[in-house]
């Protein structure tokens, strides 16, 4: 699960709300609201997952990290600001990065060292670490091959630090992309080596084995219950921030979230349904920068190797019927991997380099069953009630489960197939997604700001490699992606390659969720960012 930057895989937020807050363009003045109690909760219904830097895959610890922790540069309202750096330098050739670190402090005293990120990126880049997010690291000279186990001398590899103020990091050829994929990567923070030295496999599983350097502490995280972070009187930028105390409240039920919010009990709610966004008129909706697609597994005797069942599946299913009725305002149906909002050279990168599934936005029920019937013949069934058993494993949130729900209901109606749904928590679930045990699943994904990211997680071998697509052709042309020098070039070869993915049905791309938000109108500063639920409070203050 990559990117959120990289994503981040956005797993939880897909109608995720915050609703209608006041905003600012820039940091606060901390002065003009001491008389107001700088605290600010929001009740939401998932928890974090994990607090392991290397590890961290979903929204809410992307969340947790932007708030307690900070990269080389971080994205804020949509812009990059210099976090632990407090400049960089590029060399003309656009292939050398060398960071400047500010004079920083962990959030316990401990000055923060280019030495932190050397160890964490290298630490994600282990195979032993099992991080799904090694990917987003491809730009960086030899990083895939060190992965890889083909380059074991760390020198080699694009990632050093000169000294303890000094970070330097080679890329394998120019990227244009490379600082925005810093500011918004989920997996670009340091790492305090003596954390993990310290707590061994149970680092990050509780505010006590984690520690980070952002502008707030993480003080508790009670599984299942609630999230809290306090400022971070140790941040070099404190004089900016204003709230003392963030909570997240984890509410699993709607009618409960929003009974509190009603009550004045909460400041905003993180994620309710699409049916109640109608009681709230002043809501306010961000779109773009997530994905969600539905994977189907490849495997030994799973019905789904076959392609023209997995294409029955995907032209059966009309997406614009399930935006409409589920999915929050703002989102839009997709027909390809790559987000139609990311550009290059001030251009689409969708509109400049062609590529779609061609399925239409309602479906197609004849050529769905055209599919089908070729499906039937080779799988030698002669009806959809004879295809072994499907399983579409659903995370426990009212939005998947109403989404898995919808779907179901077009698969059976339309092409007469059962699809089971298995409902599981979302750490079970993430968990099913990693193992493979899963015919079906909903991947929400953050889309990368370097659109090419967005499909090496179809390639053989790639930890996000979900559908376990062994498709030798697109790997292979995903690797002249690579190497291609010339953007023109590279980016109609990444158009070749999309298309051939969305053509073996592997992976059936569904929408952009939009994010609906609202919060009491006292809270102001209160940004999303292009991720879906990306909800970024470090500047916000409250006002009364």
């Amino acid at each position: 699960m990559r990117k959120l930057c990289a994503l981040l895989l956005t797993v939880l937020m897909t109608v995720g709300l915050l609703t209608g807050c006041g905003t600012t363009t820039g940091q606060n003045d901390t002065e003009k609201n001491k008389d107001a109690v700088q605290e600010f909760t929001f009740a939401g219904s998932n928890d974090v997952t994990t607090l392991d830097v290397s590890l961290g895959n979903d929204e809410m610890s992307a969340i947790v990290f932007y708030a307690t922790n900070e990269s080389l540069v971080r994205s804020y309202n949509d812009e990059i600001q210099m976090g632990m750096a407090e400049d960089y330098d590029v060399s003309e050739d656009g292939i050398v990065y060398t960071f400047h670190l500010r004079d920083a402090k962990w959030s316990d005293g401990e000055p923060v060292t280019a030495g932190d990120f050397v160890y964490s990126f290298f630490r994600t880049l282990d195979p032993a670490t099992g991080s799904s997010q090694v990917e987003s690291f491809d730009s960086i000279l030899n990083a895939q091959a060190y992965y890889n186990g083909e380059i074991t001398d760390k020198s080699k590899v694009g990632i050093k630090a000169e000294d303890d103020k000094t970070l330097v990091i080679t890329l394998a050829k120019n990227n244009p992309f490379f600082l925005e994929i810093l500011a918004r990567g989920i997996n670009y923070y340091p790492i305090r080596e003596d954390y993990v030295t310290q707590h061994g496999a149970n680092y990050g599983s509780s505010a006590d084995k984690y520690i980070g350097c952002g502008p707030f502490v993480l003080s508790e995280w009670t599984q299942g219950s609630q999230v809290v972070m306090e400022k971070n009187d140790n941040y070099w930028n404190k004089d900016k921030i204003s709230l003392t105390k963030v909570t997240e409240l984890i509410v699993t039920d709607e009618n409960t979230r929003v009974g509190m919010y009603d009550l004045g009990e909460i400041d905003g709610i993180y994620s309710i349904s699409k049916t109640q966004t109608s009681n709230y008129p002043d809501y306010k909706n961000k779109s773009g920068g997530t994905l969600q697609r539905l994977v189907f597994r490849n495997g030994d005797g799973k019905a789904l190797n076959n392609e023209n069942l997995r294409l029955a599946l995907s032209y059966a299913v009309d997406r614009k019927a399930i935006v409409d009725a589920i999915c929050a305002p703002g989102t839009k149906v997709a027909d390809r991997i790559i987000d139609p909002n990311v550009n290059y050279d001030g251009k689409s990168v969708a509109d400049s380099y062609k590529a779609a599934a061609g399925i239409p936005e309602k479906g197609d029920t004849d050529k769905a069953n055209e599919y089908l019937a070729k499906a039937l013949k080779e799988l030698g069934v002669s009806s959809a009630a004879d295809i072994p058993e499907i399983t579409y494993v659903c995370m426990d949130s009212a939005a998947h489960k109403a989404m898995a729900e919808a779907i179901q209901e077009q698969w059976k109606s339309k092409l007469g197939l059962e699809v089971k749904i298995s409902i599981l928590p979302v750490p079970q679930a993430i968990g099913a997604l990693l193992s493979g045990e899963f015919d079906i699943f909903l991947v929400s994904s953050s889309t990368n700001v370097n659109p090419i990211d967005d499909l090496t997680g179809s390639m053989i071998g790639n930890a996000n490699n979900y559908a376990n697509w062994n498709n030798e052709e697109f790997t292979n042309l995903m690797k002249q992606v690579s190497n291609e020098t010339d953007m023109g070039i590279k980016l109609n070869k990444m158009a070749e390659a999309e298309q051939l993915l969305l053509s073996s049905g592997s992976v059936a791309p569904l929408w952009l969720p939009g994010t609906a938000y609202l919060c009491q109108d006292y809270v102001k500063g209160l940004h999303y960012g292009q991720e879906t639920g990306s909800i970024e409070f470090i500047y916000s203050y409250i006002e009364k």
